[in-house]
């Protein structure tokens, strides 16, 4: 379990650093571009290939993952790597079919956005065809990482996003005047690029070398044909989710695309990086499990990681709704973003918050579903969680507007949550979760007195001016966030938690101690 825990921990590490960065890359082309209707359609236009591909791209994942790590355990390393050969032939080409189609196509899709093709029709196709063969890389980038994990090295695949962020940044900064957005939609296409690019070394370093294959009678391809359909299934219902979203947003009067995915980035994508760290390392150590039958193991990894996971995400989801003016002021309040921008931003980000902890354990239990081969169950939740989130959008839009949206996902995203725990329960049998949910009630005790404690110094602070512009507001943020998260943790240690008890182990572990000389 050592090695497991400093996996994940450098992993979480890496990753950070490289969702930090991206964070960065997006603030600064926000502050550059402002909240206009270019950039609703260069947010759209990121978005509609990516959601699309999510579908496949998940697919790919939970089927290359226990297929080829299961060949590499058992020491069937060439069979391991026919496998592999299949599976990237196979996803090239369907990748650039469908990206021809979709090019093609591409005229048709516009008018599910009308105010897009009535304002700035040109953009949008623009847009679209450039961004539409992402999906060849995106794909590639998917199996990669699978290969690279099986054979245990998370790091590179931790750092994927490094290089597109730089390009982006770079652009943003030094040529964004003179090509503008049409200049940032081929500066991102660019970028993305590298996400699978870079994967090819560290592929290298390892045993593997690909060959082109089109012979698919092979009984490792018919069983990822019988895994994928329901994966797809449930893939799909996520994606129609987030198109639907999407979509819907551009049926506002306001600018709300390009915010919205902003947002939902901040709080979704950087939080949860530490949920796919741990996902990234426990999936196919899961599935070993599995694939030896030993469920007692199984079960106690599930369990831990799930504590794990609340530990970090129920305060997280706390510490953000309580910092969110300060958070989003420091990251985009500068440029063409202005202070009413701010306060929509917050607005929808206390909102997205809500379903933090939510999305963060159905990562984690889809992939114990996948780990079993059962790719039904998280189909249907999929599929439920779409109805969910299509509904109340419906629904809360006619009250709260725009805001209904994220409010909706939120809900979805935790109910989908405890639908996986009812059904995982049910296959594997008891898990032993009451020492799991009084772990939980004194995290949620600690994490609303760390709350209000964030929310009572922020106003304090708000009394004061630090200088100039930079100074203060990460004055404003850090002392918050750090006395925060030191109460959160005193808290949680003399509550006897699990987690804060074994964080304190790990850090002590670490330093130098003089040895008695016996």
């Amino acid at each position: 379990m050592k090695s497991v825990a400093k996996s994940i921990g450098i992993v979480t590490i890496l990753m950070l650093f490289s969702r930090v960065l991206s964070l960065i890359s997006s603030s600064v082309y926000a502050a550059k571009f402002g909240r206009t209707i270019e950039m609703e359609i260069y947010s759209f236009s990121l978005q509609v290939p990516l959601i699309i591909f999510n579908s496949l791209g998940t697919a790919l994942a939970t089927v290359v993952i226990p297929i080829f790590s299961g060949h590499i355990t058992t020491g069937k390393n060439e069979r391991a790597y026919r496998f592999a050969d299949k599976i990237i032939t196979i996803t090239v080409v369907l990748t650039l079919a469908f990206s021809v189609l979709c090019i093609l196509a591409t005229p048709l899709i516009t008018y599910l956005i009308p105010k897009f093709r009535n304002q700035n029709y040109e953009l949008t196709v623009f847009a679209l065809r450039v961004m539409f063969p992402i999906m060849i890389f995106y794909g590639l980038n998917y199996i990669l990482q699978g290969i690279l994990q099986s054979f245990g090295k998370f790091n590179m695949p931790a750092l994927v996003s490094l290089p597109s962020s730089l390009i982006v940044i770079l652009y943003s900064l030094f040529l964004s005047q003179r090509f503008g957005v049409k200049g940032l939609v081929v500066a991102t296409f660019i970028g993305l690029t590298t996400q699978a690019l870079i994967l090819i070394p560290p592929i290298f370093k390892t045993e593997y070398r690909y060959s082109p294959s089109l012979i698919f009678k092979d009984q490792d391809i018919i069983t990822a044909a019988k895994l994928v359909p329901p994966v797809l299934i449930g893939t799909s219902a996520y994606s129609v989710n987030m198109l639907f979203n999407n979509i819907f947003c551009t049926r506002f009067e306001e600018n709300t695309v390009f915010m919205m995915n902003w947002v939902q980035n901040l709080v979704l994508y950087a939080v949860l990086a530490f949920v796919y760290s741990v996902t990234a390392v426990i999936f196919p150590k899961l599935t070993m499990h599995a694939a030896q039958n030993d469920m007692a193991g199984f079960k106690s990894s599930l369990v831990k990681i799930l504590s794990s996971v609340t530990y970090i995400l129920i305060p997280v989801t706390a510490g953000f709704i309580a910092v969110r003016y300060q958070l989003i002021e420091l990251l985009i309040k500068w440029g063409k973003i202005n202070q009413d921008d701010v306060n929509f931003a917050a607005v929808l980000m206390a909102l997205y918050c809500i379903g933090i902890v939510g999305f963060g354990l159905k990562e984690v239990l889809d992939r114990a579903f996948y780990s079993l081969k059962d790719t039904k169950k998280p189909a249907i939740n999929g599929v439920i969680m779409m109805l969910i989130n299509i509904s109340l959008s419906l629904i809360f839009s006619r009250f709260i507007g725009v805001f209904g949206i994220p409010l909706a996902y939120s809900i979805s995203s935790l109910s989908g949550s405890l639908i996986l725990v009812f059904l995982i329960r049910k296959k594997i049998g008891n898990l032993g979760l009451r020492s799991f949910g009084i772990n939980s009630i004194k995290v949620f005790g600690a994490s609303a007195v760390m709350f209000l404690l964030v929310v009572g110094i922020s106003m304090f602070l708000d009394n004061f001016s630090f200088g100039m512009f930079l100074i203060d507001r990460c004055i404003k943020l850090f002392i918050p966030v750090v006395l925060g998260a030191s109460s959160y943790f005193l808290v949680t240690y003399f509550m006897k938690v699990e987690e804060a008890n074994d964080m304190l182990g790990k850090v002590l572990s670490k330093l130098p101690v003089k040895r008695r000389i016996s």
